[in-house]
Formats: structure tokens, sequence, C-alpha cells
């Protein structure tokens, strides 16, 4: 899967530079190794002998958050209406067999935020299913929550086609996603992944994560934590002790 990028020539490559992203990994190479994963230094505590390697331009990346323009008004301005459009809505350039609607309770103070549904999300009729939904709910757990106490969502209302997501497409996802947290204001909102931490942030969620940051939107500000995505904790259990950092840091914010 490719989040805001181009389409590539054959699925593997896609699936492969999706990987990597996911991870958080958006550089090639550099002189020296680096743990991509581990806390990010801040500003304040570099010296001037403290290398800092810049991150190689991301071909389509999403536009930063302060390039994003308003929403457009054809967006319903009620979540009823908004939920009811995501999942009908011809406006959108993927098949509504592909979708998949938000879950959960808008009033619970609390919203989850993907970038988009898995294949078997769609088969299942249900965001994070399978094995991804087994830890999410694990997760949950630790929070002591359930999905009827949340409100859950993904960027993209469903599967694209060949699991590729272009810029123009990127761009709306996250026009989307923004629209969505207004219209429900939750008191948190919690950024599982990379494409939801650049999409509120705009920074990719490894540097996010360890602070609790504001977000403004249209009719007020939330706070938000940005955090590991389910699967890329599948593919990395040794950071789950990172993600449970991080849901601290949420359970702190909530009380």
């Amino acid at each position: 899967m490719v989040f805001g990028g181009n389409h590539a020539s054959a699925a593997e490559l896609a699936s492969l530079i999706g990987w990597w992203r996911d991870a958080g990994l958006d550089v090639l190479a550099a002189d020296e190794p680096r743990d991509w994963l581990a806390p990010v230094e801040r500003p304040a505590e570099r010296t001037a002998n403290t290398p800092v390697i810049e991150p190689t331009a991301r071909p389509a990346a999403m536009p930063a958050a302060a390039e994003r323009p308003a929403p457009p008004a054809s967006f319903p301005d009620t979540l009823p209406a908004f939920q009811q459009w995501l999942v009908t809505s011809e406006k959108i350039a993927m098949p509504m067999s592909a979708r998949v609607a938000p879950m959960g309770d808008p009033t619970s103070g609390l919203m989850v935020l993907v970038d988009l549904p898995e294949q078997v999300d769609v088969a299942n009729g249900r965001l994070l299913s399978g094995p991804v939904g087994e830890l999410f709910d694990k997760m949950l757990g630790a929070l002591n929550r359930d999905r009827q106490s949340l409100y859950l969502s993904a960027m993209a209302p469903g599967w694209p086609t060949g699991g590729v997501v272009d810029r123009a497409m990127g761009v709306l996802f996250s026009e989307l996603a923004r629209h969505h947290v207004a219209l429900a204001r939750p008191r948190a909102l919690l950024l599982m992944g990379e494409q939801p931490s650049r999409a509120f942030l705009g920074k990719g969620f490894v540097e996010a994560r360890g602070s609790v940051h504001d977000v403004q939107l249209p009719g007020g500000a939330t706070k938000a934590v940005a955090t590991f995505h389910p699967r890329t904790l599948l593919q990395h259990p040794q950071q789950k002790r990172r993600a449970w950092e991080d849901l601290q840091l949420l359970m702190k914010l909530l009380s």
C-alpha cells in the first residue's frame, strides 16, 4: 500500500515501499547507522556536534497542514450526514463496495484514526479486523476501553483500487479526515500510523510520538497523540513497549 505516492509498475514494488513508509523510514541511506524508532531528540537538546540527518524529498507526499486548503463547501456539515456521504458519495473515486463505515460512539470523547481499511476489513465489513484487529482490541483493553467506547475511522473511506493512493486522492483523504474530526469534536485524538500523523501534525509518527499535540480545527482545537499502527506492531513486535508508552500518555490525557 502506497499512501500519497504514484502508481508503481508492479504491485510488489508498491507493497515494499508502503511497508517501509509504515515503519517510518524516509531516507534511503546515511553515513551512520540510525535507530529510526528511537525517541526523537528535541531541538533544544542538540549541540553543535550533533549531526542532523535531513530526510530526502518524498515524491507525492501529502501537503503539510499549513499548505492544505480548507475543505470544500460540498462536504456535509453535520456528522450523521457526513458519515452517510463517506459511504455513498459518487464524488469519491472508489467503489462503494470497497468502503468501510466508521464505527463506535462519536460522543465518547476519544477518536482513533488510521490510514485506510485493509482488504480483510472490506470483506468483514468493519475497520481493523483480522489479526490487526485482534491486536487493536488488546490495546483498547489496556486502556480499559472497547470499540463501543471510542469512535474509530480511517482517512480513506475504503480500500483503493490496487491498494495505491495517488497524490490527488491523498490530499482529498487528508481533507476528509480533518473535516471528519472537526465534526466529531473529540476530546482526544489517537493517530495510528504515518499518514494520520502527517495529515494532522505535519510530521511522521516516529517524530511525533511521545508528546501531546494541539490540533487546530474549525470550531476549536483538540489534543492528539501519535503512535504505531497495529499492523506495524505485528511486523515489529519489539516496538510494543513504545506503543504502550504512547497509550499511557493518552490515558493521562483522558483522565
